[in-house]
């Protein structure tokens, strides 16, 4: 029984790591592509 329940536990930990790995590089694609954008301060402000 801890058998089963050890192997089963090993196949979801290596699933959880992989869906955080996707989550962790669709997070730092959106977030590159919007920091990357710097609009103009106008003269004003300066």
């Amino acid at each position: 029984m801890k058998a089963k329940f050890s192997k089963i536990i090993f196949k979801l930990s290596g699933l959880v790591a992989g869906l955080a790995v996707l989550l962790a590089i669709s997070n730092v694609n959106s977030t590159c592509m919007f920091a990357s954008y710097q609009p103009d301060v106008p003269e004003e402000l300066k």
